[in-house]
């Protein structure tokens, strides 16, 4: 195949995909009563919910779903998921869906055309990375393309797996049954219509299944396959990889780096757990933020007051705070929810929530104190809160990389701010704890101006 027949597709429009949700999933639908498999919940997601939402982060805006076993309550499942998720979602019937998925990809052809598309299960987990590394591969006009892996550690169930025998980058044979491997099928394709030939030529054959048409396809030279190795993905059809698909959810609660100390070893392990409660409710990451903002505001009332035990109630309130505030990242990673429009209203109502705080510190203890220096001090301490996270965006703004995660960057953190202040507010002294805090964070912010002064410095030749 020459690469000047290939065609670019992925980069200009992403292309539709075909999810085949036809089948009975009687292996993972046992000891779950009558509840078809695609609305099976997994961490507050239906299974078909999920394998919408994973191409969607991708950037895949239409679908196809094929349909066949409990096709009239699959079908709303889809439906109301097109609705939350402002997609695109047609929907074909299977004819003989029984005998195999093969009847089911076929019967996505008269939806799909000559355009080339993307083809997967709805039981299978697919990380955002690997779906956008397979459509970012040129697609010739007669050809199929396999997503493979060939680290056999990285695969859940390898009794279980489809083996595939790569040669030059093609698929020279597949088959569950294979003697000589060295690869897996992941269960994601990138697929012209070249695949609805080969499936047709299996059917006269009397073999049904996907892999059966793909075989056909590899006969004539027409399968390459794509290297996904080191990316996840997991078929989820049985109860035991059920359970490893929610560990792996779990797993991807972690924020990548960026915390600070408290929120690693205090909050993070609190507000996980949390999470995975929340997950189960309708709440969405949004909600959860104006959430985590009340309880600030609540705190930041208690604080106010002059009454110790009032002060004792606010700090915990800010701390609870602090921990649900970690809440919302973490659900929208779970319910693959992350968007620029949350991390916005996070990043602006926990500014406000930490100009409640410092001010009502300053304000309490004004009313205890008679003293001219109060005012101005909890201002300044108050305004280090503000200075630490304009820092910190401006220099990444202004040298295109984030500042380094030194000690520095850990110390002027809003989740060790909020625990000082929460703890001095415990043992009766808010106002020096918020002047204690204010004064490191000021020096953080200053280290780094140095810093960026310094990298934005030009040496004068004589």
């Amino acid at each position: 195949m020459r690469l000047s027949d290939r065609v670019p597709t992925g980069e200009v429009n992403a292309p539709v995909a075909v999810i085949l949700a036809a089948g009975e999933g009687s292996r993972l639908r046992s000891g779950r009563s009558s509840v078809p498999k695609p609305l099976v919940r997994l961490r507050g997601l239906s299974i078909a919910e999920r394998s919408v939402a994973q191409l969607l982060t991708a950037g895949v805006e239409r679908f196809v779903v094929v349909l066949g076993c409990d096709a009239a309550l699959v079908r709303r499942e889809f439906e109301c998921v097109a609705k939350r998720r402002r997609c695109e979602i047609s929907f074909v019937d299977a004819a003989n869906w029984e005998k195999g998925n093969g009847c089911s990809a076929i019967a996505a052809a008269p939806l799909v055309g000559d355009d080339p598309f993307l083809l997967t299960m709805v039981d299978h987990l697919l990380a955002t990375e690997m779906i956008r590394d397979v459509m970012a591969e040129p697609l010739a006009k007669d050809e199929v393309a396999l997503a493979v892996d060939h680290d056999a550690e990285n695969v859940f169930d390898l009794a279980d797996l489809t083996k595939v025998e790569v040669c030059e980058e093609r698929v020279a044979a597949i088959g569950k049954d294979l003697a000589t491997w060295n690869a897996g099928d992941t269960g994601l394709f990138y697929c012209s219509s070249r695949l609805f030939e080969g499936l047709a030529r299996a059917h006269e054959q009397g073999k049904f299944s996907l892999t059966d048409g793909i075989r056909e396809c590899a006969v004539q030279g027409d399968v390459r396959a794509i290297d996904v190795t080191g990316k996840l993905w997991l078929d989820v059809d049985t109860p035991e990889a059920f359970r490893e698909a929610k560990r792996r959810i779990d797993a991807s609660m972690a924020k990548g780096g960026g915390d600070g100390f408290i929120s690693q070893y205090l909050n993070r392990p609190l507000s996980r757990r949390l999470s995975v409660a929340l997950s189960r409710t309708p709440l969405t990451p949004n909600h959860i933020t104006l959430l985590s903002f009340f309880i600030g505001l609540l705190g930041a009332v208690g604080l106010a007051t002059t009454d110790p035990w009032f002060w004792l109630a606010g700090g915990i309130l800010i701390q609870v705070a602090s921990i649900v505030d970690g809440c919302d990242g973490e659900i929208a990673r779970i319910k693959l929810l992350e968007g620029p429009q949350g991390a916005w209203l996070d990043s602006v109502l926990d500014r406000y929530s930490d100009l409640a705080i410092g001010l009502a510190v300053t304000f309490a203890a004004s009313q205890l104190h008679d003293a001219v220096w109060v005012w101005p001090a909890g201002f300044a301490a108050t305004a280090s809160f503000v200075m630490a996270s304009y820092v910190t965006k401006e220099f990444q703004i202004q040298f295109h990389r984030p500042y380094p995660e030194f000690l520095v960057n850990k110390l002027k953190r809003r989740d060790l701010r909020i625990l000082v202040v929460a703890v001095g507010a415990v043992i009766g002294q808010p106002l020096v704890a918020l002047l204690a805090i204010g004064a490191l964070t000021h020096l953080a912010v200053f280290q780094i101006l140095v810093s960026g002064w310094r990298a934005t410095s030009v040496p004068h030749r004589c």
